[in-house]
């Protein structure tokens, strides 16, 4: 009987096969130098055909340059980060890093016990740390053990480490300037726990903006609730139908603001069940532009994270530092998407 090869195909072969040379394979692997569109196309048929899998830790022990890129983020669950990730992966991986991904789960205990297991991890190698908080310590060490950081959506940053956020705080003053050429009297903030830092500096911009455009007192309310943090849809819609079964209209926001999409649409659930309207009764805004938000009814007016171009954004910043170890620090801005909720 025929013995098949356990042998892994080479790059040779993988070269033999798309009619090119191992050199060629190798920068297409690897990003080092451009590769025409047609070579490409045969050394991926080639690749694909030979179930070939480049060996990226004996490529970089000869590069001396560590491929691996652990990521921690506070939930796995929510469309926004997953959507930043996947961009964020298929660039890494053409590029032939390694990445693992953790959710800390909103817990200060957890993340802290996962940055303190990466102490150990290959000197050279990237941490990617979506928001965080009570963590500046950890992020110290993993840099003085020659670990590289990025932060990320997150504004404050630690000294030594990357970061790439959001601007939390014109657009704002944009959505509350709106609001008010609309006619809001009252306005709302339906918020999770300001334990990461970017929905804290939501939360002091809308206030700040609140108080700019001429609202004070009772016109500026905040509604916020530990049960926020994880499953947020139901949460929020749980949240909201225990307000408005607990407050009289009179006392009740014109609009809501809410820290996530997830969060309003939610919200917009327990509305509508209550026996009011949207945007009749209560206006309504969310933050993220998810992709549901343009779907439901009526289509949820959102501030717009673009969460593809913050993805391949942070890969171009996670591939310089990790060739240059140069500290980079970054700000994508984001605007108002109006639709019929608001």
């Amino acid at each position: 009987m025929k013995r098949h090869s356990s042998k892994r195909p080479t790059i040779s072969q993988v070269a033999e096969r798309a009619g090119v040379s191992a050199g060629t394979v190798s920068n297409y692997l690897n990003g080092t130098v451009s590769v025409s569109p047609d070579r490409s196309s045969r050394i991926q048929e080639a690749i694909d055909a030979l179930h070939y899998v480049p060996d990226s830790n004996a490529s970089s022990l000869r590069r001396k340059e560590a491929r691996d890129i652990f990521i921690l983020t506070p939930d796995l669950n929510n469309m926004f980060y997953t959507k930043i990730l996947r961009a964020y992966m298929d660039c890494a991986y053409q590029d032939g890093y390694n990445i693992s991904v953790s959710s800390y789960e909103y817990s200060r205990d957890l993340e802290k016990r996962m940055l303190s297991r990466l102490i150990s991890a290959r000197k050279g190698s990237l941490v990617v740390i979506f928001n965080g908080f009570g963590d500046e310590d950890l992020i110290e060490s993993l840099i003085q053990h020659d670990l590289r950081v990025i932060l990320a959506d997150r504004n404050k940053t630690v000294a030594g480490a990357s970061s790439l956020s959001f601007d939390n705080e014109n657009v704002l003053f944009d959505l509350v300037r709106y609001l008010k050429e609309k006619g809001y009297k009252k306005l709302g903030l339906f918020t999770e726990p300001l334990l990461l830092e970017n929905v804290r500096l939501r939360h002091d911009s809308f206030l700040k903006a609140a108080r700019y455009h001429g609202y004070s007192g009772k016109a500026i309310c905040v509604y916020c609730d530990e049960t926020l943090v994880l499953n947020k849809m139901n949460q929020g819609y749980l949240y909201m139908r225990r307000i408005l079964s607990e407050t009289p209209r009179q006392d009740l926001p014109d609009v809501w603001l809410a820290s996530s999409d997830n969060l309003a649409i939610g919200i917009l659930r327990a509305i509508t069940e209550a026996g009011y309207r949207v945007p009749e009764d209560f206006g309504l805004v969310g933050f993220d532009n998810l992709d549901i938000s343009d779907f439901i009814q009526p289509a949820l007016t959102t501030i717009n994270q673009d969460q593809v171009y913050f993805g391949t954004r942070l890969w171009d910043i996670s591939r310089r530092v990790l060739k240059t170890n140069e500290c980079i620090n970054d700000t994508i801005m984001q605007n108002l998407i109006i639709r019929s909720s608001c």
